[in-house]
C-alpha cells in the first residue's frame, strides 16, 4: 500500500486519507456464474462518473458499456458465465482501424497484467493485489508492496507486428508499428496500460488525463467495473469527495493572487542548457491549485533562449514547480537536487536575482524558499509518485496544495512536494520497505 506515513494535522478527517486503506464490501458476483438468467440484473451496485474523468459506464443486464474517450476506445465487459451480448463485436487484432476500437472481455478480472502505474496503486486501493500475474517488463513502480510481488512474477514484453496504424501520444502523423502484448499461452486475461493501442486485450486507464481533480478518483471506479468491485469502489470515493469538500478553499480564498508556475530547464548529457520552458498546468491542476487559494498559470507554453527573458517572464510567480531532468552521460536521466536547479535556472540565491547578465530580474520564490518539485517519493527503479498514488487520492494532493500556500517559509512536509531550497531529501523505496 502507500508506504510513507504523515500525520496530518490540518484536520482529524485526514488521518485515514493518507493511507488509503483497502475496504471489504459486498458487491457483485466475486466469480463466475454457472447459469445465465436473461432477466436478472447481474450488477446490482453500479458506478457513474459525475465529474470530468474522461469516461462513461452504463450497465444492461449482464453486460457493462465502457467509453474512454481519452483513449478513444470502447469496452463491453459481461459476467464470466455468461453470453457475450449480442452487438459485442471487438474489432479484429489485426484490423488497419485508427482509434474508436471496441474491446470485449469476461468479468471479474483474476490474471491481470499491469502496464499502469496509476492501475497500480488502484489495484491496491481495492485491495485486488492477488489479481495481478505479471507486469509489462518497463513498468516501475513506487510502492513497496507491489514492487515485491511483481519482481516474483513474468515480466511481459511487447509485440510489434504490421500493418502499422496510428498511437495515441505520438504527435507527428506518420505511421508506427502495431504494439500489443504478448499474453498467449500464459493464462493471462488482459493488461492495464496507459494509452489506447491496438491490441484487443488492453483496457486504457488514464486519471492523469482527467479534467477535474475529483475525476481523477473516479478512475478508481472504472478499474473497480472490471472486478466488480463497483460496492468498494463507491465508498473508497465517497471518502475522498468527502474529504476533498472539506478541504477545499472558497473561491474568494484566491483572491490575494499567489500565483505557482511550472518550468523547466532545458539540459543535454553534456551539461549546455538550450533553454527555459514554461509549462500551462494542466486543467485538473489549475483547479486543485485554485481550490487550495492558489492561481496557476494556465497560459500558452513558452520556450526561452535567453535567461534574462525567462526570468521576467516568471517574476511574477510566488510558487515554482520543476519538472526538470538530469540527463546522464551514459544516457538515461535522474532527478535533479537544489544545486542542479540554481545552475540550470542561473539563479543567485543570495537575494532572489538572477544570476545571468544583466541581473535586473526579481525572483519571488527564492527568498520564501518557495520552489518544488513533485519527487519527493520514488522509488529506486526510477518511479515517481506522482505518477502514481498522486493521480487517483485528490483528497490528499489538495492538502500538499494548501501547505505549498499557507507556508511562509517553505513547506518541509508535503507527502508528494519535495521543498528544494530546504534540500528536503528524497524519500526512496525498495521492496525491502514493504511491511505488510
Amino acid at each position: 500500500m502507500i508506504f510513507k506515513t504523515t500525520i496530518y494535522t490540518t484536520a482529524a478527517l485526514l488521518l485515514g486519507a493518507a493511507l488509503m486503506l483497502p475496504v471489504n464490501v459486498a458487491g457483485n458476483e466475486s466469480d463466475c456464474v454457472s447459469s445465465y438468467d436473461p432477466s436478472k440484473d447481474y450488477f446490482p451496485d453500479k458506478v457513474e462518473s459525475k465529474y470530468g474523468s474522461g469516461f462513461e459506464i452504463t450497465y444492461a443486464g449482464n453486460a457493462k458499456y465502457i467509453r474512454n474517450n481519452i483513449a478513444n476506445e470502447n469496452y463491453v465487459l459481461y459476467q464470466c458465465g455468461t453470453p457475450a451480448p449480442d452487438g459485442a463485436s471487438p474489432t479484429p487484432a489485426n484490423s488497419l482501424q485508427v482509434g474508436n476500437w471496441t474491446k470485449v472481455a469476461a468479468i471479474p478480472g483474476s490474471k491481470v497484467v499491469l502496464s499502469s502505474a496509476p492501475a497500480s496503486a488502484i489495484i491496491e486501493a481495492l485491495n485486488l493485489q492477488n489479481t495481478v500475474a505479471g507486469s509489462y517488463k518497463f513498468l516501475t513502480v513506487t510502492s513497496p508492496c507491489m514492487q515485491k510481488q511483481l519482481s516474483s512474477l513474468p515480466r511481459i514484453e511487447q509485440t510489434y507486428a504490421t500493418p502499422s496504424t496510428r498511437r495515441r501520444n505520438v504527435r507527428s502523423h506518420g505511421l508506427v508499428r502495431r504494439v500489443s502484448y504478448d499474453l498467449d499461452g500464459q493464462g493471462l486475461q488482459w493488461t492495464f496500460t496507459t494509452y489506447g493501442m491496438s491490441d484487443p486485450r488492453s483496457f486504457s486507464v488514464n486519471p492523469e488525463d482527467a479534467s477535474d481533480m475529483l475525476g481523477k478518483a473516479e478512475w478508481i471506479k472504472f478499474v473497480a467495473a472490471f472486478y466488480n468491485k463497483e460496492a468498494e469502489a463507491n465508498k473508497l470515493f465517497a471518502d475522498i469527495e468527502s474529504r476533498y469538500n472539506a478541504l477545499k478553499k472558497p473561491a474568494s480564498a484566491n483572491a490575494a493572487k499567489t500565483n505557482v508556475g511550472i518550468a523547466r530547464y532545458n539540459k543535454v548529457a553534456n551539461g549546455t542548457i538550450l533553454g527555459w520552458t514554461m509549462v500551462p498546468a494542466q486543467k485538473w491542476l489549475a483547479q486543485g491549485l485554485s481550490d487550495a487559494g492558489l492561481n496557476a498559470y494556465t497560459g500558452d507554453m513558452r520556450s526561452f533562449t535567453s535567461a534574462d527573458d525567462f526570468h521576467k517572464a516568471v517574476s511574477g510567480w510566488d510558487i515554482l514547480i520543476d519538472t526538470s531532468i538530469e540527463p546522464l552521460s551514459h544516457g538515461g536521466a535522474t532527478i535533479p537536487e537544489w544545486q542542479d536547479l540554481v545552475n540550470g535556472y542561473k539563479l543567485d540565491t543570495s537575494g532572489g536575482r538572477s544570476s545571468s547578465s544583466s541581473g535586473s530580474s526579481s525572483l519571488q520564490f527564492i527568498d520564501p524558499n518557495a520552489v518544488y518539485r513533485s519527487d519527493l517519493i520514488s522509488s529506486t527503479n526510477n518511479a515517481t509518485d506522482a505518477d502514481e498514488h498522486l493521480q487517483v487520492q485528490p483528497d490528499v494532493l489538495l492538502n500538499d496544495f494548501i501547505k505549498l500556500s499557507s507556508a511562509s517559509s517553505g513547506a518541509k512536509d508535503a507527502r508528494w512536494y519535495r521543498n528544494m531550497p530546504l534540500e528536503v531529501p528524497v524519500d526512496w523505496t525498495s521492496p525491502s520497505d514493504c511491511s505488510n
